[in-house]
């Protein structure tokens, strides 16, 4: 399963050559993968502080083509991969069915009082794995 997020580019996330600072492409794939466990999980359970979290413990991505200001960033992420505590989402943006950027960011499940890693929870799997389900 894989989810799609449309980002515009803001005259701020430009730099002085006029295109996207390369710093604003992993803003964008947070953005996709927070509309992403909204979509699937509800905008009440994405905002819920008490819970166990998914914390990003790495991240890399590569540069393929420039965005400029008013593109629009097609932002395909998907999970790549699932472990015990950890997974992997991967992140493939696209202008104009170009090429933009990609990256893989590992995610580790952690508990939100200690914040030390603990198993994925089912439901979270099973909601980054399934058809999605709105739940605003």
């Amino acid at each position: 399963m894989s989810h799609t997020s449309t980002m515009i580019v803001r005259f701020s996330e430009t730099d002085g050559q006029g295109v996207v600072f390369n710093g604003s492409y992993p803003v964008y794939a947070d953005a996709a993968f927070d509309a992403w466990l909204e979509a699937v999980r509800g905008r009440a359970f994405a905002w819920d502080v008490g819970r166990n979290h998914a914390v990003a413990a790495k991240s890399t991505w590569n540069f393929r083509k420039s965005a400029k200001y008013l593109d629009r960033i097609e932002v395909k992420c998907s999970v790549s991969r699932w472990g015990n505590t950890s997974f992997d989402v991967t992140y493939d943006g696209t202008v104009d069915g170009e090429a933009c950027f990609d990256g893989v960011v590992t995610y580790v499940c952690v508990d939100s009082e200690h914040r030390r890693p603990v198993e994925i929870p089912k439901d979270l799997r099973n909601a980054l794995s399934s058809t999605p389900r709105a739940k605003m």
